[in-house]
């Protein structure tokens, strides 16, 4: 894109210019192009008389000049800019070797011939309307341009046009050009970069923005400024665009962020570590609570980035929302742990957690007791009123052995109508016969299932280690056997193993 100066910037005709013109002048003697040159005008040089005037002005400066003519003209034939002088219809006067390198044409080929052999067609129209400014008398300086060479080729340039003015018509226009080329090849290359660049950019937000996983990008190493993709918004219940750094937060953010049940500092996350610390982060799992309870588990990476220098300059962090993942293994736990219909810990929890309680109680020299209970006649209740209501009424029973008991305690389901209570920590039998007491009392009472009114009662046998035993399988047998003993001396009944303290 050309650029012209503003008028009101231009300066005067230089003195010294119009003094290598002259020197120009007086070096390109050869009768070719001086008969071509009185061959456009008549009378005295123009440009003569400007060097006269100039010279007038300042005589003491140019004494050097007038006694080294021949080292002015070589000068200018020197320079790298092309110095150029022509008439006011753009017919070439004076040309040096910096114009026949920047364009290709010779002296011979050029002097005396119009300068629009150097116009490209595309500028022609606005190159009318420069020469015309300049023709009534304006300099311009520094205006970027293009012209063709002798082969046709683009030049880019920058020139500065200075009128001769003769009793105030100009009669002569001084032009300086500059070869641009290589600088305007390379403001080109940088703008192509920097658009390239911008589309990268853009194309990568687009990217990022259509991936379903949260990212985090660090642009600093004190994630001072954090921006994410669309999911990571999402996720974090935050504008679009606002920054997610924790270390200089613009307002309150509404989520904390946990791990292990305690809350992380912003130098604790993934994107936080690697920024600063240079390092990558893997599998870090991480809880985001939010003000309204909600809970998602989430699993981060991070990495830093570094600038070409390999100096860490931020970092990006990438996240998975295993929050479906957490409840579907925490669904399968249970189906593994705990009785579907009553919710209570099946066989497989119940021998762990007896397990442990006869190791307690072997290290503490107390007792466990272990208590097994079936209902009496459950079979006619499903028989007659159907498994929907027997399902009601094991519930009701699992909800009333859960009150009876102490934290401490294990209520377990085994299966059918059949429950077993772990009591650790007994310091004698007669703990265990209490407990027991309470609970054929409690589940002895009636209920109410369907607005129905049902009676059922329990039979409970009860081992004790280690009186009866140390290993849970034998405890639990015997608790079995000392039950059915319940059962065929009446039922709603008490029984120990034989090998207990029955003294009662």
């Amino acid at each position: 894109m050309t650029r012209l100066e503003d008028p009101s910037e231009s300066t005067e005709l230089n003195p010294e210019l119009l003094e290598v013109v002259k020197a120009v002048q007086e070096a390109l003697n050869e009768r070719r192009a001086r008969q071509r040159i009185e061959a456009i005008g008549s009378g005295p040089s123009a440009l003569e008389a400007a060097y006269a005037r100039e010279r007038a002005k300042k005589p003491g400066i140019h004494r050097g000049i007038e006694t080294h003519p021949k080292l002015l003209a070589a000068v200018v034939q020197c320079a790298g800019a092309a110095i150029i002088s022509e008439t006011v219809d753009g017919i070439v006067l004076t040309w040096n070797k910096g114009a026949q390198r920047i364009f290709g044409f010779a002296d011979e080929e050029i002097i005396g011939e119009s300068h629009i052999c150097m116009f490209p067609d595309f500028l022609k129209s606005e190159e009318a309307r420069i020469w015309k400014r300049v023709t009534t008398g304006e300099t311009i300086s520094n205006y970027e341009t293009v012209r063709q060479d002798r082969e046709g080729r683009l030049v880019d340039v920058a020139m500065s046009i200075s009128p001769i003015v003769e009793d105030d018509n100009v009669t002569r226009v001084v032009i300086v050009a500059h070869d641009i080329t290589e600088r305007k090849s390379m403001d080109r290359a940088l703008l192509q970069s920097e658009r390239m660049q911008r589309e990268r950019l853009a194309q990568l937000k687009t990217i990022l923005d259509s991936v379903p996983t949260p990212v985090w990008i660090a642009h600093d190493t004190e994630c001072k400024e954090i921006t994410g993709n669309k999911a990571a918004y999402s996720l974090l219940r935050l504008p679009q665009g606002s920054n997610l750094s924790l270390s200089s937060p613009a307002k309150k953010m509404p989520y904390a962020i946990y791990r292990n049940g305690r809350v992380l500092a912003p130098h604790e996350l993934p994107v936080q570590m690697a920024a600063s610390r240079g390092i990558d982060v893997q599998d870090f799992e991480q809880d985001l609570v939010f003000e309204d309870g909600t809970i998602k588990h989430i699993v981060g990476t991070a990495t830093p980035l570094r600038d070409a220098s390999g100096n860490v300059t931020g970092a990006v962090s990438a996240a998975l929302d295993i929050t479906a993942r957490k409840g579907a293994e925490e669904q399968i736990r249970k189906m593994a742990h705990f009785d579907a219909l009553t919710n209570l810990p099946n066989r497989v929890l119940l021998m762990d957690r007896l397990e442990h309680a006869i190791a307690m109680s072997a290290r503490n020299q107390t007792r466990t007791g272990v208590i097994f209970i079936d209902l009496d006649h459950f079979k006619s209740i499903n028989d007659t009123l159907g498994h929907h209501v027997g399902d009601l009424l094991l519930q009701q029973v699992a909800d009333r052995l859960r009150e009876d008991v102490r934290e401490v305690d294990t209520v377990s389901r085994l299966g059918g109508d059949e429950f077993l209570i772990i009591v650790p920590e007994l310091r004698q039998v007669d703990d265990a016969r209490h407990i027991s007491r309470k609970l054929l009392q409690s589940l002895s009472e009636p209920y109410v299932v369907t607005g129905q009114k049902l009676e059922v009662t329990p039979s409970i046998g009860v081992s004790v280690f280690p009186d009866d035993g140390t290993e849970p399988s034998a405890l639990i047998r015997f608790a079995d056997q000392a039950m059915y003993q319940a059962k065929q001396e009446g039922r709603r009944t008490i029984r120990f193993y034989r090998n207990s303290d029955n003294a009662a």
